[in-house]
Order: structure tokens, then C-alpha cells, then sequence
């Protein structure tokens, strides 16, 4: 099963408005593993995750330069940001769009793929 993690900051609460729910941030992402859906080369669900994943990579990339961390290897892709560079427009549009992207493959191959939420510090 392909598992990926959707890493997730909350921002500070707003002292002014002590009612307002903290909102989740997205910061970065893992992928890790294979879907096991159809034989190697043939694997649609890891190839349309495989491809949204790096296209979202690519397109922190273009707008945040350098101030992507990412590791990479086989089977494996995370990517993270600061906080500060998530919460700009670009990288929360990229990042929602590939969320949405995973989710709906979720929906539909949830045998073969597991997105989860993690809360980081």
C-alpha cells in the first residue's frame, strides 16, 4: 500500500479573536512505499500519485527557489517548507492542489493508497 502523510502546522491562535480556530497549514508532504496495484511499470496508482507528488516539487521549486527541503529516493518523496514560506499564496495553491489530487485517487483506490494528516510542531 502507497502511504502518504500530508504534514500539517497550525497557526498561532489570534489573541484578538480568542474564538477563531487555529487553521492547518499545510507545510509539506511524504509518499513512501507502492501501491501494489498492477506489476511494476504498469501501476497507474503509483504513477498518478508519483506524478502529482513530483509536480507539486517542482512547482515549490519554481516560486520558492532554494527554501524547498526535499529528500528523495526510490519508493520515497518528502518535501517540506518553513511555515512562513507555506502560508504565501503559490505554495498553498500547489499544495491543495496536489491534496485534492491524492484525495481523489484515495477515493478511488483506497485499497492501494492511504492519505493521512500528521500535526507537526
Amino acid at each position: 500500500m502507497l502511504k502518504v502523510q500530508l504534514l500539517r502546522k497550525h497557526d498561532e491562535p489570534d489573541l484578538a479573536d480568542p474564538g477563531r480556530v487555529p487553521v492547518g497549514i499545510l507545510v509539506g508532504f511524504k509518499v513512501l512505499g507502492h501501491a501494489g496495484f498492477a506489476e511494476h511499470g504498469q501501476d497507474i496508482v503509483c504513477a498518478g500519485v508519483s506524478a502529482l507528488a513530483q509536480g507539486a516539487l517542482l512547482g515549490l521549486q519554481d516560486v520558492l527557489g532554494d527554501k524547498v527541503s526535499f529528500r528523495k529516493q526510490p519508493g520515497y518523496l518528502e518535501v517540506e517548507l518553513d511555515v512562513k514560506d507555506a502560508g504565501e499564496l503559490a505554495p498553498r495553491t500547489v499544495l491543495r492542489t496536489l491534496e485534492l489530487g491524492l484525495l481523489s485517487i484515495a477515493r478511488a483506490y483506497s485499497t492501494y493508497i492511504d492519505v493521512a494528516y500528521q500535526d507537526i510542531d
